[in-house]
């Protein structure tokens, strides 16, 4: 098994522990205070929005370039990453000081509701700096094929986090301000044991006078591909973080948590394809530096494929089992009128794992402005859906921006890659995973009745994912998932 499969399996596991904390809180936890969890996440969201600024795209150089610095035996290239995100930070900074009464009276216009940010800048403003470095030493740590550990720092450690916050507030030990401190702290904590962790790897690679060791045509050219990683991510959280944001300023908190726990289902899905995602970065920077661009299709063939058959087994058993989420659940009917969000959400998903890694092919490829431009029309696109639907349908309407936005984003990625390097991700097996598919998202429409018995659920989705799985194993669609059952399936009964 190569290390894109190693990584990417314990990545997904640690990913799914945390899913099933996370699972917990969403059930018995959040919906305690539906108001101060819609309110968390919408800090998050917007500081997210706002470290997009902050960074410029220097994250984006930390991939990108790590194979020039390590090959050239230049030291400090972390120490030149920090430098350039402390200038950006800054200056940055002074922009939003100086323009933000204009800022706020433009969202008003808008019909937005801008005391929800002011309210709550003396949290978002620091979580936005802080995410700038935390998302610089997490991608320091992927070019050391390390991903399972930093996102144990990050991604599950909030699971944690998050329902504690909501805890000490429900049971009035913090205030609703003070939960936006504790956020503060966290996020320093997770910044400082990011660091102690490449310390101790071996990769916290700060040295002095890196910025004259650098010739100033390499500065121009890093700056340059900075610049257009920074309007990609801009794009990108314009994307993945918008709704949550036009839904508190358009709606309330309260159904920014409605909104969260769907997206909360829908991370269940694509964990595996941030595994794969986050490992095949500096493998895919490196073959384009090395000039081998068959390496890049076979990963690319057959991520698309293993990432499509989990993603149809996990949202099949999300999807048929919805009602019984709903009946478990603290509060859980005051989701059900919501219950298509996921559906729409979980389509994006979906198509994304299918389309797999072409985002990273691009953005590593000479063209990698061409995504600039696919995540321009992306951004305009998500915006303006979102300002119509949401007012529309509420946040299903939200949903289907999204829903909408991605499918067009991919298709532009997919073609781009399709004309310019002849290779693309599909096969004829697809139809059949399209019809399984197709069938697990119109039980539970057409035969509604069906699904309302937990156990019958359970068994209608148990005896579908059976079925599919053993149809994808016969026909051999994807040769390391059979690889890897071979494996576990005579460890177990070997013995």
């Amino acid at each position: 098994m190569g290390i894109i499969q190693r990584q990417s399996i314990k990545n997904s596991l640690v990913n799914y522990a945390g899913i099933i904390l996370g699972g917990l809180s969403t059930l018995f936890i959040y919906p305690l205070y539906w108001d101060l969890y819609g309110n968390i996440q919408f800090i998050l969201s917007t500081a997210t929005l706002f470290s997009t600024f902050f960074s410029l795209g220097s994250h984006s150089l930390v991939n990108k370039y790590f194979p020039y610095f390590k090959n050239n035996g230049i030291k400090g290239f972390l120490s030149l990453i920090a430098v350039y995100s402390l200038v950006n930070v800054v200056l940055v900074s002074i922009i939003l000081y100086l323009f933000k009464l204009p800022f706020f009276e433009l969202l008003e216009k808008g019909g937005f509701n801008s005391l929800q940010i002011a309210n709550n800048l003396y949290a978002i403003f620091p979580l936005g700096i802080l995410l700038v470095y935390i998302t610089v030493i997490r991608a320091q740590a992927y070019n050391y094929e390390r991903i399972v550990y930093p996102d144990i720092i990050t991604n599950f450690s909030v699971k944690i986090a998050a329902p504690t916050i909501v805890l000490l507030s429900y049971f009035s030990v913090v205030s609703y301000k003070g939960a936006g401190w504790l956020l503060v702290v966290y996020h320093i904590i997770v910044l400082i044991w990011l660091m102690v962790y490449l310390k101790r790897i071996d990769a916290l690679d700060f040295h002095r006078g890196v910025l004259r060791k650098v010739k100033k045509k390499k500065h121009i050219e890093m700056i340059r591909f900075m610049l257009y990683g920074s309007l990609n991510h801009l794009s990108e959280i314009l994307v993945y973080k918008i709704d949550l944001v036009m839904i508190g300023l358009l709606l309330s908190p309260t159904k920014v948590g409605y909104y969260s726990i769907f997206l909360f289902l829908t991370v269940v899905i694509e964990i595996p394809t941030n595994a794969v995602v986050r490992i095949t970065r500096p493998i895919i920077s490196k073959a384009f530096e090395d000039n081998k661009v068959h390496e890049i299709y076979k990963i690319y063939k057959s991520s698309s494929t293993n990432l499509f058959i989990i993603g149809i087994l996990l949202f099949s058993v999300l999807w048929m089992n919805m009602n019984t989420f709903f009946v478990v659940m603290t509060n859980g009917n005051d989701l059900i009128a919501f219950k298509t969000v996921f559906l729409f959400l979980a389509i994006a998903k979906l198509f994304e794992m299918v389309t797999s890694v072409n985002f990273t092919i691009i953005s590593y490829s000479p063209h990698f402005r061409v995504n600039t431009l696919f995540f321009i029309i992306l951004a305009a696109l998500n915006i303006t859906l979102n300002l119509y639907l949401i007012k529309e349908f509420d946040i299903i309407g939200a949903a289907m921006s999204t829903a909408i936005s991605m499918l067009i984003f991919n298709i532009l990625k997919t073609t781009f890659i399709a004309v310019k390097y002849k290779m693309h991700p599909f096969r004829k097996e697809y139809i059949l995973l399209l019809l399984f598919l197709a069938f697990s998202i119109g039980m539970p429409l057409y035969f509604p009745t069906l699904f309302e018995s937990i156990i019958l659920s359970a068994i209608i989705s148990g005896v579908f994912c059976c079925i599919f799985a053993l149809v994808t194993y016969q026909m051999k669609i994807s040769l390391e998932l059979n690889q890897m059952i071979d494996k576990y399936w005579g460890k177990v009964f070997n013995r």
